[in-house]
């Protein structure tokens, strides 16, 4: 049995009483104005689930992190399943919600480290740090293995450093060479674009990068966040099935007034940002929302965008990725085409004129931040980059060839 928190307050527990029931129970003092999720409202009938609820899988670890965490912990339990691995992650995740083992107050407690130090460790040692003694505080989701970091200011010292923040930290991956730099490419481009995106800063050694909580408000503090497969109400494994019609709806349907009208927008643009790079990886966990309140929801900032299609085949007779986007626009997954893009934008209720704007400013971003590429293979020439880099730059001309040829030939240039 699990205690769940929101915003430090206990409203709930969880428990699993077979294996294939998941049953949560609203406590009844739990304030109505903190609930565990947009479609889960406080009331006194039980919430009940064949498998965990989908807000509760939103930052379980996934792939190899989530092995690392079951090898270490497993022993610890009888049985370890979703609610074991919630049990060990749960203080520690995306969103203000915080999960206990019944009976245990949350500690308060999260990794401690300067940015300065983060920047400049080699991966080796932060993997060692980090998914050694401090698995337990990697209560965030993802194919690719990545955890929480904290970085405090020293106003004791002389030297410069940043004030007290939440970062996530990414790393390579051995089966996907270069993917940190891709990453960092493409939330460049991303923020180029004029998407809302975290702050992030590369690695000395090219090999993480750290990405700024984008869950916590002005005074620090956590607000609500769901990703899509929470609100379709699928679990994390569903991530790829859906569409983006029902996501605009679901846009549509949680967000109000202005934040509706510049979430369509956002949505808009980060849909056809990805499709331009190649990013087959923009699956339902890499669009979500945030809130304080019911009354203001919006689009989560852009917090993955990457070239992930460099990794895909290629196809013989256009040089374009053997590849497509994670869910379904209009019954098919294939990039965006000139049509496709008027579609969107209709769904988004885009103006023309904002439609040219986001094609315009898509297209200089992606100018601009190719120069940054070739700057950086001259300057780093010792990370051979440059295979992958080439490619991303010329899945990105294909990307452009749907609405800005001209952008398209100074890329390949």
């Amino acid at each position: 049995m699990l205690d769940v928190y929101v915003s430090n307050q206990l409203v709930g527990v969880l428990d699993q009483p077979d294996p294939y029931t998941f049953v949560f129970n609203y406590l009844p003092n739990a304030p109505e104005a903190l609930p565990i999720s947009l479609l889960m409202p406080k009331r006194l009938e039980s919430w009940i689930s064949r498998e965990l609820h989908p807000v509760f899988q939103i930052s379980l670890p996934e792939g190899a992190l989530r092995e690392l965490i079951t090898k270490k912990f497993s022993k610890r339990f009888e049985h370890f399943g979703d609610l074991e691995l919630l049990a060990v992650v749960g203080e520690n995740m995306i969103g203000r919600i915080q999960v206990t083992p019944h009976g245990q107050a949350p500690s308060g407690l999260t990794p401690h480290e300067t940015l300065s130090r983060l920047i400049k460790e080699d991966t080796t040692t932060l993997v060692k740090h980090y998914l050694g003694e401090r698995l337990h505080t990697s209560g965030v989701s993802g194919g690719f293995i990545k955890f929480l970091a904290k970085s405090p200011s020293h106003h004791q010292s002389s030297r410069p450093t940043f004030a007290l923040e939440e970062w996530i930290i990414k790393l390579s991956d051995d089966d996907h060479p270069h993917i940190v730099l891709l990453k960092y490419f493409g939330m460049m481009a991303a923020r180029a674009s004029g998407l809302t995106v975290p702050d992030i800063h590369l690695a000395e050694d090219r090999k993480h990068l750290l990405v700024k909580r984008f869950d916590l408000n002005s005074e620090g503090m956590s607000v609500g966040f769901e990703d899509m497969c929470a609100l379709f109400g699928r679990p994390a494994r569903d991530k790829f099935t859906g569409s983006v019609e029902r996501l605009i709806k679901t846009i549509g349907t949680f967000c109000q007034g202005e934040k509706k009208r510049k979430s369509f927008d956002q949505f808009f643009g980060q849909y056809l940002l990805a499709s331009t790079i190649r990013n087959g990886d923009a699956h339902l966990k890499n669009f979500g929302l945030l809130y304080e309140n019911m009354q203001t929801a919006e689009l989560a900032p852009v917090y993955d965008m990457l070239s992930m299609s460099v990794y895909a085949p290629t196809l013989a007779n256009s040089r374009d990725a053997d590849d497509g986007m994670a869910i379904n626009f209009e019954g098919s997954k294939r990039w965006l085409t000139p049509d496709s893009i008027q579609s969107l934008s209709t769904q988004c209720l885009l103006s023309a004129k904002s439609v040219k704007n986001w094609k315009a400013q898509i297209a200089t971003a992606l100018i601009e931040t190719s120069d940054k590429v070739i700057a950086h293979l001259d300057e780093y020439p010792e990370d051979h980059f440059e295979p992958t880099a080439h490619r991303m730059l010329e899945l990105w001309a294909l990307g452009l060839e749907a609405f800005d040829s001209k952008a398209a030939q100074r890329i390949r240039l």
